[in-house]
């Protein structure tokens, strides 16, 4: 009985510790992408109070901003599909889109947040550099849908 007992630890102890690098990793690539899109906002007038203000910044933009990136993919994926537009509008069109959507969420967690500043400038362009960077994976989708 104590040997299955000792089984058992040891086996979440190694879960544990696997979940917790796991999220190390995780949280050091948001922290990078935070710390280089900060970087970039800063030239727009982005202010923030320290490092953590930045990263929690891009935390809150990614929880806020899953729902209005799903709605901004699946929208000019189902025009396609219904026939209404071409694949080189959809990817105008979810362009516009994901760079609304994701200034949205970042205008909302900017209004909630006293450790950042963010102009409206410095929004819209990350937004939009956020946007043609997933470019690609839309494109993917639309061949996949295809």
């Amino acid at each position: 009985m104590l040997r299955r007992m000792k089984e058992k630890l040891k086996e979440l102890a190694g879960a544990l510790l696997g979940y917790s690098v796991v999220a190390g990793i995780i949280l050091a690539v948001i922290a990078v992408i935070a710390v280089v899109s900060g970087s970039i906002m800063r030239l727009f007038g982005f202010e923030y109070e320290s490092v953590w203000s930045i990263v929690l910044f891009f935390i809150i933009v990614m929880i806020v901003g899953f729902p209005l990136d799903v709605l901004s993919s699946a929208l000019p994926r189902a025009f396609v599909s219904a026939g209404r537009s071409t694949e080189e509008q959809a990817v105008v069109f979810y362009v516009i889109l994901d760079t609304l959507m994701s200034a949205v969420s970042m205008a909302a967690a900017d209004y909630f947040m006293d450790g950042v500043s963010a102009s409206d400038l410095s929004i819209l362009v990350i937004s939009f550099l956020f946007a043609l960077t997933s470019v690609k994976d839309f494109r993917e989708k639309l061949g996949k849908d295809s």
